[in-house]
């Protein structure tokens, strides 16, 4: 009876101790960020994630697409990889909402994807004109790291059922074990 309460709590301990499986890469910045406003017709988007991706040479592993709200069709840009950046650069003609979406593939070897929105307001001639040009671009969104802290409560939910399995199941054998006795 001690053997198995020893092995138990040999179990117990070790899966506490041991560290958390690594979840796949994030996105840390996106510019242009989420419903941020773009003034000009032509511009690079730029993704950071925070480990370098996987690039497989020979291969397009990372892709970047835009289309404007309300339209079915993707627009396809080129995109260049280095170490944690995707960038691509972006020309589109007609202002309006637009939907980005990008998928990479993670330095765990699992895709990953998303998708954001901007604004792009190209200006008259004439406006541009009578303004100093400017590139505006707002703060990366927040919504992508939150995202990410919401897709780790499933693991943490699967650990802490598994720890309450190995506390209470040797529990249940040391009764079921009583109960075989009288």
């Amino acid at each position: 009876m001690r053997l198995k309460s020893s092995i138990a709590l040999a179990l117990l301990g070790a899966l506490v101790l041991t560290p958390a499986a690594s979840a796949h890469d994030l996105l840390v910045d996106i510019s242009p960020a989420g419903s941020g406003v773009v003034t000009e017709a032509s511009f690079e988007a730029k993704l950071t994630f925070n480990n370098p991706l996987l690039v497989v040479t020979g291969e397009s592993n990372a892709k970047l697409e835009t289309k404007l709200v309300g339209q079915d069709s993707w627009i396809s840009h080129e995109v260049l990889v280095s170490d944690r950046i995707l960038t691509a650069r972006v020309s589109l003609t007609e202002s309006g909402q637009y939907n980005l979406r990008w998928s990479v593939v993670s330095s765990d070897g699992h895709p990953i994807s998303g998708e954001s929105t901007f604004v792009l307001d190209i200006k008259a001639p004439a406006e541009a004109a009578d303004e100093s040009p400017e590139s505006v671009i707002a703060p990366s969104p927040t919504e992508v790291l939150a995202d990410a802290d919401r897709s780790l409560v499933g693991f943490y939910l699967g650990l802490a059922m598994v720890v309450l399995g190995v506390i209470f199941a040797p529990i249940g054998l040391m009764i079921r074990a009583r109960a075989k006795k009288s």
